[in-house]
């Protein structure tokens, strides 16, 4: 079968380098990220207790540097709240703390949940502080703690907390 002068064969074989070369130039670009430090940490049976904090390790080589610095929450569809309130330490290596409270919108006011979703799961990543830089060479601890009111202190629904450390551009 002819299409417009072309076999379809011929088609199919001109096209095919084509899209492996599309493929492989997405594949490229996305795995250039900037990101220095991604970090994870899972919550057992989706519970997060108000005196547990999260913590993580950076290492810094380079004072110079700028750097982004987000957050990334996953929550299930039944989290009870649209939002999440967090309190942050960040220790330099020297130990003099900067802490910090935030404030992560989960939800739209109509109730539909911010960030993509895969089955009963959302995923956001939230920007907290941008081009900033650590004055000190070495190891920074972040710390984070929920902060939300409940009635035992343990909050249910969230899976999973994360940082994101990058070059800023």
């Amino acid at each position: 079968m002819k299409v417009k002068g072309i076999s379809k064969n011929r088609k199919i074989n001109y096209l095919l380098p084509l899209f492996v070369l599309v493929l492989l130039t997405i594949f490229m670009t996305s795995c250039n990220k900037k990101a220095v430090v991604e970090d994870y940490r899972s919550l057992r049976h989706a519970e997060w207790n108000q005196d547990t904090a999260l913590v993580f390790d950076v290492n810094i080589p380079d004072p110079k540097k700028l750097y982004d610095l987000s957050f990334t929450v996953r929550n299930e569809g039944h989290y009870a709240y649209s939002n999440l309130w967090i309190f942050v330490v960040i220790t330099p290596p020297s130990g003099k703390e900067l802490t910090d409270t935030v404030e992560l919108t989960l939800a739209k006011p109509s109730g539909e949940w911010l960030g993509s979703g895969l089955g009963d799961l959302y995923d956001r990543k939230y920007p907290y502080k941008k081009t900033i830089f650590f004055p000190e060479i070495g190891k920074y601890t972040i710390s984070v703690r929920q902060g939300m009111r409940t009635k035992t202190g343990i909050l249910t629904g969230i899976h999973d907390f994360g940082i994101v450390l990058e070059k800023a551009l």
